[in-house]
């Protein structure tokens, strides 16, 4: 049974003044599917997630979600992007984060607390904290959950396991496994091992350019394939 085609990333190129950061980046993810992109810090993967998302503009190129050539305006209604950098307004409670992002969701934010996308990530269990005081991981749920509040079948997620404890990072595993079943498209840039059992394609950016590698390599022939 063919699956559709969600995300189309065709011939990106991007450069700041002289540094050319993309040079052709191209790929295709489908519903069901969990993309891995590994690469050196500094490789471009960021930029090509922050096009992706529309939040910068590619020099050359383009990027379509279900067919449609994806603009600022309408990417958080098909796609939710979880950035490296906290999107969360610190002096602010998690409800009252959640309460920011839902008041325009079809969703019921109380129900999707009590037996929905909000309640599978944990995040019934701190919602009257202050997010400064929530720990890596519950933050990097919160916005997780933040993301969700468009019903997005499109997930982009730089880095999520980053910096977070073991516990924290199987709980965003799991679900992101759920999502990906459930007929969604996850798209990860990542640098742990652990996360890349989560993917069933995975491609190296390597000189601004995306090659497709096998999913099961591991250790040095991993490395081999980054540097």
């Amino acid at each position: 049974m063919l699956k559709d085609i969600t995300v189309s990333v065709e011939n990106i190129t991007k450069a700041f003044g002289k540094k050319r950061v993309l040079e052709g980046a191209s790929f295709e993810a489908y519903s069901g599917e969990c993309v891995g992109i590994i690469g050196m810090n500094g490789s471009g993967k960021t930029t090509l997630f922050n096009i992706i998302a529309a939040y910068t503009s590619s020099d050359s190129g383009t990027v379509k979600i279900y067919g449609e050539t994806i603009t600022k305006l309408h990417s958080s209604s098909v796609l939710g992007y979880i950035p490296q950098e906290n999107p969360l307004i610190e002096d602010l409670s998690a409800m009252d984060n959640l309460k920011l992002w839902y008041c325009d969701s079809h969703l019921n934010l109380k129900e999707e607390l009590t037996d929905g996308v909000l309640h599978t990530l944990g995040i019934h269990e701190f919602t009257s904290t202050l997010v400064k005081n929530l720990s890596g991981g519950m933050k990097k749920r919160l916005s997780i959950g933040i993301a969700m509040a468009s019903s997005p079948k499109v997930l982009l997620l730089d880095e999520p396991g980053a910096a977070l404890d073991i516990v924290a990072k199987e709980t965003i595993r799991t679900y992101l496994s759920t999502f990906a079943k459930d007929g969604g498209t996850v798209i990860i840039a990542t640098h742990d091992e652990e996360e890349l059992s989560l993917c069933n394609k995975l491609l190296v950016m390597k000189d601004g350019i995306l090659k497709e590698i096998s999913p099961s390599l591991r250790g040095k022939s991993l490395v081999k394939e980054i540097l």
